[in-house]
């Protein structure tokens, strides 16, 4: 199979299909699009999210902590603390350890989820570091249900805070170094390494929660494209997005257009996607607070997944990683 995420088809085939409901603890398990656990504790829910990230140690930067946190997060929940796990090659250094548990503690600090344990071991079947976090959250909300997009409703309003492709094009600057100093100035480039730390929803989450929202999804792996499919799939709706709405740097584009990638479908950590009846609203709550925000379409009748470019519309095809050169 090729690098990245799986298909849906293998996830639904081959990991959720084997997955049987064993008992009434597990509320919402395994699903498309679904990125967090709830699960009843003793008559208290609780979240559980699980990331994974196998980049060369140079380009964690805690990837794996923040995206973990970032799915409890879009289902209202507040985090509890989180296990990490970390195997390393066998030619690593101590050191090199080291770094990696720092970047570690730094998020848990700055994202107020503290570390509780984990795993650690050398392992001869890596070349590269396998860091793993495990999440744990409360729900707090009011009525004391998590956030889900089984929830999403047809004529609703699609909004999107930040910009997308913030974490795809610091991963693109950290790989290739050598090769953007030759063609980008230092200014232009250390815009985009600053992008990596902007790939936490804390923030968003929280407004979002007191606004009153239906359901939120983070976007990732897939990208903006990925979450739209998989909100449709999720919430058994359409969508209809105005492709000029979408929120991108121009430094992001000049960059995919270079190396030929899709910003659309490229890791956009950072970025939130909310579904809520009042999304003018939403977006003004969130300007006001210096956070960008841009409604950027509906929720539709039907499965039709649709994306308007001025008079184009075009059919969102399943989700589809781009290759990170």
């Amino acid at each position: 199979m090729k690098p990245g995420k799986v298909s849906e088809p293998v996830l639904i085939r081959s990991i959720i299909k084997p997955i049987k409901k064993q008992n009434d603890v597990i509320l919402e398990g395994a699903a498309v699009g679904n990125d967090a656990a709830l699960i009843d504790v003793a008559g208290r829910k609780i979240l559980a999210s699980t990331e994974t990230v196998t980049d060369k140690k140079e380009y964690q930067k805690a990837r794996a902590f923040i995206r973990s946190v970032n799915n409890c997060l879009a289902k209202g929940g507040i985090p509890i603390s989180a296990q990490v796990s970390i195997v390393i090659p066998e030619n690593m250094r101590e050191s090199g350890l080291k770094n990696i548990m720092e970047e570690m503690v730094f998020a848990a600090e700055k994202l107020n989820c503290p570390i509780s344990g984990g795993h650690t071991e050398v392992s001869s079947y890596v070349q590269t570091p396998v860091v793993t976090v495990t999440t744990m959250a409360a729900v707090i909300s009011d009525t004391g249900d998590a956030l889900s997009l089984k929830n999403i409703k047809p004529g609703q309003d699609i909004v999107v805070t930040n910009y997308i492709g913030l974490e795809g094009s610091a991963i693109l600057a950290m790989k290739e170094m050598e090769f953007f100093k030759t063609k980008f100035s230092s200014g232009y480039i250390d815009n985009i390494l600053e992008y990596i730390n902007e790939i936490s929803i804390y923030n968003e989450a929280a407004v979002a929660s007191k606004h009153g929202v239906t359901a939120m999804h983070d976007l990732s792996e897939n990208g903006i494209f990925g979450a739209l499919w998989e909100i449709g799939e999720a919430g058994n709706c359409g969508v209809e997005i105005d492709l000029r709405n979408i929120p991108v740097h121009q430094e992001t584009i000049e960059l995919c257009e270079y190396f030929d990638i899709n910003p659309y479908q490229m890791p956009s950590s950072g970025a939130l996607l909310i579904i809520t009846d009042d999304g003018k609203a939403l977006k003004e709550k969130y300007l006001s607070v210096g956070i960008n925000a841009q409604v950027i379409g509906t929720t539709t009748l039907g499965n039709d997944k649709v994306i308007v470019n001025n008079e184009e519309r075009r059919y969102l095809e399943p989700p589809k990683m781009e290759k990170m050169v």
